[in-house]
């Protein structure tokens, strides 16, 4: 793990897609910070996603969404924002259903594109390889 850093200025992020553990942004935001936990919350978003990336949306409902949670620092907070951001996703805070503590959590306003599905048991299970494709073509998309 990385240097130790102060609990005060730190903010509890979930993640729920490529910035999860073995997935292809991990490394890039959240190696070395510690994680908090593990597992569903409940939370008036759905997950949708297809093998390339996922994408939280605003629900009527509350439903389950697999998330792990990382406390990190200001500068990672704005360079996810910044990431984030440039595929139209926003953070919120959330107080999951039955905790007391919020967590930020980047949410996109969707609809989720015709060939997203919706995520079983709000856990996303896609590719880390086909992730890379999906942004390769993005970034080239904006040249």
């Amino acid at each position: 793990m990385g240097p130790e850093r102060p609990e005060r200025g730190l903010l509890v992020v979930g993640v729920y897609g490529t910035l999860k553990r073995g997935h292809a942004n991990h490394r890039a935001f959240l190696a070395g910070f510690p994680r908090v936990r593990a597992g569903a919350v409940r939370i008036p978003f759905r997950l949708f996603g297809n093998e390339e990336y996922p994408m939280l949306v605003p629900a009527r409902e509350v439903n389950a969404v697999v998330v792990e949670t990382y406390r990190v620092d200001a500068e990672t907070v704005s360079r996810l924002d910044a990431f984030e951001g440039q595929f139209g996703y926003r953070r919120v805070e959330v107080v999951p259903e039955g905790e007391a503590d919020p967590v930020a959590i980047y949410v996109h306003p969707g609809p989720p594109p015709p060939d997203f599905v919706p995520a079983p048991g709000g856990e996303w299970h896609g590719e880390p390889a086909a992730f890379a494709g999906a942004l390769a073509r993005v970034q080239n998309r904006d040249r």
